[in-house]
């Protein structure tokens, strides 16, 4: 990450530790994204009601750093970066859980394209945690970037792969729902795609 601090930085150094909540928020999300794996695999009691109340946690711990981000005088890199990052990885918490609810709603068992499309998210929540953790170090943070948009690559292509096996279903009613949790995987692999995309900007600064 280039330094850009001015002298009013040097004045008036960071009172809160953003990347340290980013990490915080970050490592709760991966979690989100384990559970989100094994419930498919059969591997978690009550996986619903778990990734709701850790979804509960990751916002309580999204609002207190917006609240903070508002009477920060300086932050160790752009607040709107710091805020969209932190937004982008609530998307990716909130379509998991939705996938999850949809399932148990309409009656849907997991097949191999939601259990890819999973497994690349998890790999890709991994890059993010790692990413945060070593901002400043350019070589590092890039590899852990491309990565990312690796995994990114993966859902999409596992997802339009999946859907030429979905649109074959003799049973149309289970095609439309499947094609909605489909949906919730592909959205939450953009969003994965979208913090690679921020956290590239905050590490070189590219505007």
């Amino acid at each position: 990450m280039k330094e850009r601090k001015g002298l009013l930085d040097g004045l008036f150094p960071p009172k809160y530790d953003f990347q340290g909540m980013l990490v915080e928020q970050a490592e709760a999300t991966l979690q989100g994204m384990e559970l989100l794996l094994e419930a498919m695999k059969g591997c978690a009691d009550d996986h619903l009601r778990s990734l709701t109340e850790l979804e509960v946690r990751t916002d309580d711990l999204r609002h207190d750093m917006e609240r903070k981000l508002e009477v920060a005088f300086t932050t160790p890199f752009d607040r709107q970066d710091i805020y969209s990052v932190s937004r982008q990885m609530k998307a990716v918490m909130s379509f998991a859980r939705t996938t999850l609810l949809e399932m148990d709603a309409f009656g849907v068992e997991p097949d191999r394209p939601m259990l890819d499309m999973a497994g690349h998210l998890l790999i890709g929540m991994r890059e993010v945690v790692d990413a945060l953790r070593t901002l400043g170090n350019d070589d590092r943070t890039d590899r852990l970037i491309d990565r990312m948009r690796e995994e990114e690559g993966r859902i999409e292509e596992t997802y339009i792969s999946g859907m030429k096996g979905v649109f074959l279903l003799p049973d149309h009613m289970m095609v439309l729902k499947k094609r909605e949790i489909y949906h919730h995987l592909k959205d939450a692999g953009r969003a994965l795609s979208a913090t690679a995309d921020i956290l590239h900007r905050t590490a070189f600064g590219i505007d």
